[in-house]
């Protein structure tokens, strides 16, 4: 027989520079290179021999709770002769961070609700507090408020969501950049921080200054009034004082205290709250007093971090890191500018083309259309783009990443079918009937949210690959395609013009990123499930509204109820069907049919 090949040394062996026997015999016993760092803190015995010597710890010089001591079958290792974990190998140090880790199939759901609802953790109840106590403050101001002034109170807000991310610059991500990324010593970090509030208040007193020098002329483009200047002004001093509360807020998330951030975030809630009950309904201020509330409530939280802005200070500015955050901020406004355009461009249309009440009557439907932000894809986002990467780690992510996407399309499906059968009931409920008019958009501006909500989740090729340039071109395409639907439907449609115009806007939006995804990090999304659904939704709802007992209240919502409960049922059934089409089909992919020629060979 021939002889056996001895077993050849590892590469590191080789280069270690200890001859190797060319006689065909062992090699002799020498120091080896440590290739796996986890195995120094094993607890169980391992055996030394040649084939594995270079994975092996040496710990007669380590305490027994840290290594366990090594046993041979025959006498021990030199001193020369042992082991050694050479510095180059601690870059596997760094591969076990990223390492793909495998996941039982039994753990899979416990696994994505603990990441998901581990990684959202407080900053998603901070983030839905103010869009949901502004939903709950809406009807008290249509009950002190007339149409004309609710509609005025509209355009102030929409001028002041554009005005207010064009002052800030996007400084506030960038900090958090390169808080983490750039700077490790406490110094530096202070001088960035510094550098942060001095550029956010040079910006901010500029745009300020600049919309009360303005007030006069911009009360007559946008109100076709000069009586209107004073709001104007009001609102430059709102401006600067909700921009002064970023540097405090972006701290407190850089160095993860959470708690203290909910508590300033709720401190300006009430303070708001209490002051806008106050002003507007005792004192009848009307929109002086709403306008005078919030920024009490952003001066309540001014004040209260300024203890925190002293210690953090450092009276330095670092020009090379005001240049970068310019520079990555700066990046940040198309997609800002975007988002508004998709959000609230849509107000000035009607206002060019229609009246004020029916503006205030769109933004009254929006606002109930809209209730999917801040309930479900607000603490989703947060969840998600924190959990992404953990989940991506996983051995199945792309699996996993397909079943997300389908317990997420199915929640924001009956929370849209939800919004349709019951925002108009709401709307005359709590709302005085001068704001009912655009009942009928209620559905569109729901089915919208969807759209946005699968965005959000189609984003994840784009994040993962490190891609983020191209959010700087689909945002802008979808903010044109909302544009030119805007000047195209609203004249001959009014506010209903608007809805399809942002429906559309958000529906490109969602299948430009899934075409994009599917180029950068392919998934296998069960787009039939949402078609179905959708499908199936359309279906239910033109039932409800050509059966609806509108006679009796009691008939009324029990009608409502069967309808969602009978839709919840329609989408479990089809994602039974759809779980088990696709296990059929994996099944046949794994084990291809054979046929009974090939079989009886």
């Amino acid at each position: 027989m021939p002889m056996q090949q001895p077993e050849m040394p590892h590469k590191y062996e080789i280069d270690s520079g200890y001859p190797w026997s060319r006689s065909g015999g062992l090699p002799r016993r020498r120091a080896a290179l440590l290739k796996d760092p986890t195995i120094l803190f094993t607890d169980s015995p391992q055996t030394v021999s040649p084939s594995n010597a270079h994975n092996i710890a040496v710990a007669k010089d380590k305490p027994a709770s840290v290594v366990s001591p090594l046993r041979s079958t025959d006498e021990e290792f030199a001193f020369d002769q042992q082991p050694t974990w050479l510095i180059p190998a601690v870059a596997d140090l760094e591969r076990l961070k990223h390492m793909f880790m495998p996941l039982e199939t039994g753990a899979v759901r416990p696994f994505l609700l603990h990441t998901l609802l581990r990684h959202s953790g407080v900053y998603a109840i901070a983030s839905c507090m103010a869009p949901f106590f502004s939903l709950l403050l809406t009807p008290f101001l249509t009950r002190h408020l007339t149409a004309l002034d609710y509609g005025i109170l509209t355009l102030l807000n929409t001028t002041l969501a554009l005005l207010g991310p064009l002052a800030q610059l996007g400084l506030g991500a960038a900090f958090v950049r390169l808080y983490h990324q750039c700077t490790a010593w406490p110094r530096e970090r202070h001088i960035l921080f510094t550098t942060l509030l001095i550029l956010l208040a040079t910006f901010s007193l500029c745009m300020s200054t600049l919309l009360a020098l303005l007030a006069p002329w911009l009360s007559q483009l946008l109100l076709h009034s000069a009586g209107y200047e004073d709001l104007f002004r009001q609102a430059a001093l709102l401006l600067l004082l909700q921009n002064m509360t970023i540097p405090g807020f972006t701290w407190l998330r850089a160095q993860g205290r959470s708690l203290a951030f909910v508590a300033l975030a709720l401190l300006n809630l009430l303070v708001n709250l209490a002051l806008t009950f106050l002003l507007v309904g005792s004192w009848q201020w009307g929109n002086s007093g709403v306008l005078v509330a919030a920024c009490g409530g952003y001066a309540s939280v001014f004040l209260c971090s300024l203890p925190l802005l002293g210690s953090c200070l450092y009276w330095r500015v670092s020009w090379s890191l005001a240049w970068q955050l310019l520079a990555y901020g700066l990046s940040t406004l198309p997609g800002l500018i975007s988002v508004w355009v998709l959000q609230s461009s849509d107000r000035y249309f009607l206002l060019a083309f229609g009246a004020l009440t029916q503006t205030a009557s769109y933004s009254i439907a929006y606002t109930l259309g809209n209730i999917l932000g801040p309930l479900v894809i607000a603490p989703f986002s947060l969840a998600w783009y924190s959990a992404l990467h953990i989940i991506a780690r996983k051995t199945r992510a792309r699996e996993l990443f397909a079943l997300i996407f389908r317990w997420y399309c199915m929640l924001l499906l009956l929370m849209v079918f939800g919004v349709s059968l019951l925002g108009d009931d709401v709307l005359h409920a709590f709302f005085p009937p001068s704001y009912t008019l655009a009942t009928p958009i209620i559905p569109l501006i729901a089915l919208s949210n969807l759209f946005f909500g699968l965005f959000e989740l189609f984003n994840l090729g784009i994040t993962l690959r490190g891609k983020l340039r191209f959010n700087l071109i689909l945002l802008p395409l979808a903010a044109l395609v909302n544009l030119g639907c805007n000047g195209v439907l609203v004249p001959m449609y009014g506010a209903m013009g608007a809805a399809i115009s942002t429906l559309l806007a958000y529906a490109v939006l969602a299948l430009l990123a899934y075409l994009v995804n599917q180029r950068l990090y392919s998934v296998s999304f069960d787009l039939k499930l949402c078609c179905w659904g959708l499908l199936l939704g359309a279906i239910y709802y033109a039932f409800y509204r050509c059966l609806l007992p509108q006679q009796n209240q009691l008939l009324h919502w029990l009608f409502c109820s069967g309808m969602l409960a009978c839709y919840a049922a329609s989408l479990w059934l089809l994602n039974r069907i759809s779980v088990k089409k696709a296990g059929q089909h994996e099944y046949v992919e794994t084990y291809p049919r054979v046929s009974h020629a090939e079989r009886t060979k």
